[in-house]
């Protein structure tokens, strides 16, 4: 597990599972266990109002720090895979403009 956390910060993890597994898919699933135990743990029941929608500024300090730097980790893992893509060049184009807006959109994270 390791070997695949430092392969996926390095890049070295192929475009579409650094994208579609971990950026994706892990990362809705990493979002779902914050929101669960934002409510649990730290009894934060206003979430659960705002729900779809999510309002990171009623998080609590500890959750947001979280979410920065696991957002910081998989936007760097990422791009880092892009760069290395051999492929088709709109595929690359395509990933670094998401990340970017990933990017301008951590400010909601730390609002």
């Amino acid at each position: 597990m390791t070997n695949f956390i430092v392969k996926f910060w390095y890049g070295k993890v192929t475009l579409w599972k650094s994208y579609w597994l971990i950026g994706e898919l892990l990362n809705s699933i990493v979002i779902f266990l914050v929101i669960n135990m934002e409510i649990r743990l730290f009894e934060n029941n206003e979430i659960i109002s705002k729900l779809p929608f999510i309002d990171f500024s009623s998080f609590n300090f500890f959750t947001k720090c979280f979410l920065f730097f696991w957002n910081l980790f998989i936007t760097v893992g990422i791009w880092r895979s892009a760069e290395n893509y051999k492929g088709n060049f709109i595929w690359i184009l395509l990933t670094l403009l998401f990340l970017s807006y990933r990017i301008f959109t951590l400010r909601l994270i730390i609002h």
